[in-house]
């Protein structure tokens, strides 16, 4: 089941001009989005209204966007608002809008009810135009259910087993600790410490043994925001179970994620990962980085998706790791439970969050 009363990331926004619409299947439903000539961007349902043509083979036109197949014209909010050689528009000539935002370097879609559409729920993304870091924007595209890659994203002790030629390499299973788990408005927050081998990937702190505070964030739909700081081999010691104080880190890096359900069993990634600005020049290494090891997570997740197919009245072992998983699944149960009990419980559990 999908939750509608929240939003998705529909692409970056250097993914979208006002040249050319852009087709997209989100939560099952086929949309086009184009921008307006002021730069907004415009979601619509990707079919006219008359002959069901997909809109996205149209051509903008200033602030609409007019159909290629007979020509009718559609305003941003989806009226028809020009049908050639009929001079009478019937009010029922519209196709539907849906409410979308440009935020934090991408463009957010609102799938459920307009009315209660609020921009200020949108994460926190940061984004890769933040002049705090170096990043370059991703997208990879899973044949798999995007529950999956949300709990794959919930619980990072793979890296070292999944990862262990890519981003785990320098790690071992005993080196990272049980994270810390809390709950947090829309989301969870995931702490813990790892300790780290010599990285000859970051210049700053080769040949050096670290210890890293990684700490992460994991917001409705599926928005992951994780902060890795490297402080000198033996920070643990004086902070075991926090992060630290007053110690001036070696290295940072970050990653924004964003995981967008297209159809039941089909989800697109959306990722940014790099340094901190004082070392953009690694932005390159990280971004193949990120694209191995984000490689390695997708083979996984779409060979499970394969067996849950193939065993599909096996039930999952939990173990004390899925901490994060349970609490955010819980989370999300509710909100899909009070979107089905209808608009009144959808608000209330909206305001509640």
């Amino acid at each position: 089941m999908f939750l509608h009363n929240c939003w998705y990331m529909a692409g970056w926004s250097r993914d979208f001009s006002a040249e050319k619409p852009v087709a997209a299947t989100i939560l099952n439903e086929p949309i086009v989005i184009y921008r307006q000539s002021d730069g907004s961007p415009v979601a619509l349902q990707d079919r006219c209204c008359h002959r069901f043509a997909p809109l996205s083979l149209g051509r903008v036109e200033g602030d609409d966007l007019r159909c290629m197949y007979h020509g009718m014209r559609f305003a941003a909010s989806g009226r028809c608002v020009e049908i050639p050689g009929q001079p009478k528009i019937p009010p029922h000539a519209r196709v539907r809008s849906y409410p979308i935002a440009d935020r934090h370097s991408g463009v957010w879609i609102w799938m459920g009810d307009s009315a209660l559409a609020d921009e200020s729920l949108i994460p926190e993304f940061v984004g890769i135009e933040d002049p705090r870091w170096a990043m370059k924007p991703g997208r990879m595209d899973y044949n798999a259910n995007y529950v999956l890659i949300n709990d794959n994203l919930l619980d990072l002790s793979h890296i070292p087993f999944l990862h262990n030629r890519s981003l785990g390499a320098a790690l071992t299973p005993e080196g990272v600790s049980r994270p810390t788990v809390t709950k947090i408005p829309r989301g969870v927050r995931i702490q813990n410490w790892i300790i780290g081998e010599p990285s000859h990937m970051i210049p700053s702190i080769a040949n050096r043994k670290t210890n890293i505070w990684q700490a992460y964030e994991f917001l409705v739909p599926g928005v992951f925001l994780l902060h890795a700081d490297f402080y000198p081999f033996g920070t643990t010691d004086a902070f075991p179970d926090r992060e630290p104080s007053g110690v001036e880190p070696l290295h940072r890096q970050f990653t924004c994620q964003a995981v967008t359900p297209l159809t039941e069993d089909r989800s697109c990634y959306f990722f940014g990962y790099g340094p901190w600005a004082k070392e953009a020049g690694l932005i390159e290494a990280f971004y193949q980085l990120g694209l191995k090891a984000f490689n390695e997570d997708r083979v996984m997740i779409e060979a499970q998706q394969k067996n849950i197919h193939r065993f599909g009245d096996e039930k999952m072992m939990t173990v004390a790791l899925d901490a994060g998983i349970s609490q955010f699944h819980r989370i999300m149960d509710e909100m899909i439970r009070a979107e089905a009990r209808g608009g009144a419980a959808g608000t209330e559990e909206r305001q509640q969050a």
